[in-house]
């Protein structure tokens, strides 16, 4: 040890220098490096673990043969390797660059926080406050917990009236029984809609703001495998911001359930229509349109979809319909065949500003901007089936990305489509989750031609029913009223998907060479009993009427009787219980009669004497 020592020091410094220089610098790129790999967890392990070897082994050659050089002095030779360690040290500083800033954006996907905010909104001309309305359940952030924060830091000695549900808040506020409401941030976005709060964001004005960063509650992880079938509810939200680390509650106007199978890459596609008339899971399960589990948060939104289809949902991805502009723009345009209209004159929307017929869309095969992907994703007063219509065009946005995404060839877009995707997507999936995606496309490309559309067998389904106007918080509000038979094949379909059932053998097959073959989409011509029923107006009815109807809904009604001779006998002048209330909600109800008064001619015992003239 000593002699190699001295021997060290009869070298020239300037090449103990090259090699301490070599050594060092391999040393740290070899940590990072390692380090890099270590990131890419699950992908490939037996050959990052057969690289991290490689280059450990390197750097004991370099080190080895390096000392033999400088003690022989070769010269030269300490040169030329330590040159190309040079070389390969910055090829592995650069690795670890990319390897990081593409781990950063994957993690950054999976919000871990998000900045909750409520606002305390009264009417525009109210100034005094005394009563204000709260949401009673005791888990809703924006709605519970940051009101009851608020109160507690600034000791304001408000009367507190609790609710169950939001619609009820806002119709007191509405009605002045109460001053002011805590509520979501986002609360014009979600509410505007309903007819009464069309002009929420001028009827109210914010009195107070508080916002408070809290861990994301939406973010339990899964325990199934995604090389295994799993399920993934895609919830597309339309936000006022971009980006996805403000607020939980959102408007959920898209709704796809998915199942995947990675064994026989088949997926079953769900699009839940958002008018779909079911129980909300956090709003002690009242029934009302689907999307307002939105605005409770995506925890909501799943035990809502789960107790309709009975299916554990895996995973999640909110993805924001903002941010699908930046999307869009960042893959340099996407190439749809926009449908041809039903109504021509609707085909002007509003871009993602808000800002009125501000879009207009082009049928035929058109290369799309981001703002016009997201018109033709919004669009649907354009066509006679609305939202059927538009959650069919949501796909064909989403499959001509993915088919734009497959042509990604610079590492600078590649960068930017996944800074876009980071910033407004997110999801309950781990990051080591979605680094094993990447086992799924090895298995999609082994099995597979990517330059086929259609490399994944993709299944449809139709969910069928019939359209209802029902009479709900005071106001007519239409809904989708589902067959349950036509859900029930749906689910079937996808329980087969995900190896939960076995699909039954179809023996018989007929065709037509007449008659083109379509695939069958599960679920669309499958009918059955309409499950919900609605009060008639009974208004100017017969009794006869009421009681014929009620014969085989066995209600209790109260009868009370309007003497009058103005009215038909028997005649209902008016029902308790408005027209267009689910039947399914109500128990009893009460009616006014009217009961004509029988006038008895007076009795005259005088007789009667005729006067003629």
């Amino acid at each position: 040890m000593k002699n190699l020592k001295i021997k060290l020091k009869k070298t020239k410094k300037s090449y103990r220098f090259l090699f301490y220089s070599g050594f060092l610098l391999y040393l740290i790129s070899f940590i990072f490096i390692v380090k890099g790999l270590l990131l890419l967890s699950g992908i490939e392990t037996l050959i990052r673990v057969s690289l991290i070897i490689i280059f450990f082994i390197l750097f004991l050659i370099y080190t080895i043969s390096s000392l033999v050089f400088l003690i022989l002095k070769k010269h030269k030779h300490l040169v030329i390797i330590s040159i190309l360690v040079f070389i390969f040290s910055f090829i592995n500083f650069f690795a670890f660059y990319y390897i990081n800033k593409t781990y950063y954006y994957i993690d950054n996907i999976s919000k871990d926080k998000v900045l909750y905010t409520t606002n305390l909104i009264i009417l525009a001309g109210k100034d005094k406050i005394i009563n204000v309305g709260m949401i009673s359940e005791e888990s809703d952030i924006e709605g519970y917990i940051l009101p009851t924060e608020y109160l507690e830091k600034n000791e304001n000695n408000y009367q507190i009236t609790y609710y169950d549900d939001y619609l009820s808040l806002l119709n007191d506020l509405y009605d002045e029984k109460i001053d002011g409401v805590y509520i979501t941030s986002n609360f014009v976005l979600i509410y505007s809609s309903i007819p009464k709060f069309n002009n929420i964001k001028t009827d109210t004005r914010i009195h107070a703001t508080y916002s408070k960063e809290m861990k994301n509650p939406d973010l339990v992880s899964s325990n199934k495998s995604v090389t295994e079938p799993f399920t993934i509810l895609i919830i597309g939200v339309d936000s006022q911001y971009e980006g996805l680390s403000q607020n939980a509650a959102f408007n959920g106007d898209t709704l796809m359930l998915i199942t995947f199978n990675p064994k026989t890459l088949s997926a079953t596609i769900f699009s839940i229509p958002r008018d779909t008339y079911v129980p909300i899971a956090c709003n002690n399960n009242r029934s009302f349109k689907i999307n307002s589990a939105a605005g409770y948060g995506s925890k909501c939104m799943i035990d809502t979809i789960e107790n309709l289809t009975s299916i554990d949902i895996d995973y999640y991805m909110k993805i924001n319909f903002k941010g699908l502009v930046a999307l869009v723009d960042a893959l340099g345009g996407i190439t749809v065949d926009v449908p041809v209209p039903d109504f021509p004159k609707a085909y002007c929307v509003e871009d993602s500003n808000r800002i009125a017929k501000k879009i207009c869309l082009t049928p035929g095969v058109s290369v799309l901007n981001g703002e016009e992907a997201l018109a033709l994703s919004r669009v649907r007063d354009a066509f006679i089936t609305s939202d059927f219509k538009r959650v069919q065009n949501q796909q064909l946005v989403i499959e001509a990305i993915v088919q734009k995404a497959k042509t990604i060839r610079n590492i600078n877009n590649f960068y930017k489509v996944l800074n876009a995707v980071s910033n407004n997507l997110d999801t309950n999936l781990s990051t080591k989750e979605m680094l094993n995606f990447y086992n799924v496309g090895k298995n999609i490309l082994s099995k597979s031609n990517l330059n086929d559309n259609d490399f994944i067998n993709i299944q449809k389904t139709y969910l069928n029913g019939y359209d209802l106007t029902l009479y709900l918080n005071g106001y007519n509000t239409y809904t989708f009223q589902y067959y349950e038979e036509s859900l029930n094949d749906i689910i079937k379909a996808m329980k087969v998907n995900l190896e939960l059932e076995k699909p039954e053998i179809i023996k018989t097959f007929s065709f037509s060479v007449n008659e083109p073959y379509e695939l069958k989409i599960i679920g669309k011509d499958i009918t059955g009993f309409k499950k919900e029923e609605t009060i008639p107006n009974f208004v100017s009815k017969s009794l006869e009427y009421l009681e014929e109807w009620n014969k085989s809904k066995n209600i209790s009604i109260t009868k009370e009787y309007e003497e009058s001779n103005i009215c038909i006998n028997n005649e209902i002048l008016s029902q308790s219980i408005h027209s267009g209330t689910p039947l399914s909600t109500i128990t009893s109800f009460k009616v006014t009669i009217c009961k004509n008064i029988i006038i008895e001619s007076p009795i005259i015992n005088e007789p009667i004497t005729e006067t003629r003239r």
